[in-house]
């Protein structure tokens, strides 16, 4: 029916029954918090409902993984760990920075493969040639936001960057994935998020942003509807009344179209998503995950 990350996680490490993620907060900012692009973020952008390590910002990578890898070895026993620079943008600094940065989590013992969520506007030519020698060492997962790939809604959004940069980006990268793996060496797998229910887009719009992504070699992608967290301009404009919020059952009938468009070969990580009840303003059922999956496949079966 389609891919799962579990699928594609026990294809890249095959000794392990289970690789589970541990999300870190390495410090970083965004080029639309600091003023480079812009000072507000992204509309939605609450890192603090989406980010679990925000609440250990300050402590060392190492000390961030010793603390949550026996959490996580409670349910997990034997689990690889993969360590996920999540909060912010984790190749937003000069590369020599970053190579400190991601060093800890590359010795770890228990850790097995990085992951590392971006913006396609901050990963530079020199940015790949860290990546590609990092992946020489452990396998690495590079997660480049893109969200729409309409640019109408990515200005409405205050992303700060456009559908060109994401596929230049991408374009980049695969092309240096290409010629690692001609000289014998693994390259980096490529993942992407996406938002369903973006203002002013309809299914149209989300079948657009899957055919997007389905030009290219993505290991992996997240699908996920859109949130109203508290404190977000995005709030803002929803107390007004400018924000139409998907239904449950047109949220589940987009995600399966796009699915029928995303290729097979592309795992889907998710395609539910929620934040905390206290900061959660709408929609009041992405927090039901099981319900959304279930509906999601049966959506698929009677449309296969």
């Amino acid at each position: 029916m389609y891919r799962t990350y579990k699928e594609f996680l026990q294809e890249r490490f095959p000794s392990f029954k289970h690789v589970r993620k541990v999300t870190l907060d390495a410090g970083f900012t965004c080029p639309n918090l600091d003023g480079t692009k812009g000072n507000g973020g992204c509309n939605y952008c609450d890192n603090r409902s989406f980010s679990p390590a925000l609440s250990m910002r300050g402590d060392s990578i190492r000390e961030q993984l010793d603390a949550q890898i026996p959490k996580t070895r409670i349910r997990f026993p034997d689990a690889g760990i993969l360590a996920y620079f999540q909060a912010y943008t984790n190749t937003y600094a000069p590369v020599r920075k970053l190579a400190e940065i991601y060093e800890p989590a590359l010795v770890h013992p228990a850790v097995v493969g990085l992951s590392i969520g971006t913006r396609p506007d901050c990963v530079g030519d020199d940015v790949l040639d860290l990546l590609c020698a990092i992946s020489r060492r452990k396998p690495l997962i590079l997660e480049v936001g893109l969200q729409t790939a309409n640019d109408e809604s990515l200005l409405r959004m205050g992303r700060g960057h456009t559908r060109k940069e994401f596929e230049n980006c991408i374009q980049r990268s695969v092309q240096r994935i290409a010629q690692e793996r001609k000289q014998g060496f693994p390259g980096f797998d490529l993942g992407t998020h996406l938002i369903v229910g973006l203002a002013k887009e309809g299914l149209a719009d989300f079948e657009a942003t899957a055919h997007c992504i389905a030009q290219y070699p993505f290991s992996a992608v997240k699908i996920h509807p859109l949130h109203i967290v508290k404190g977000t301009r995005l709030a803002q404009e929803f107390a007004r009344g400018d924000i139409e919020i998907m239904s449950f059952d047109a949220y589940c009938q987009a995600v399966a179209h796009m699915l029928k468009i995303i290729p097979p070969t592309t795992a889907i990580e998710r395609f539910t998503g929620d934040a905390p009840s206290d900061s959660l303003l709408a929609p009041p059922w992405c927090g039901d995950r099981n319900a959304i999956v279930k509906r999601v496949e049966e959506i698929l079966k009677i449309q296969s």
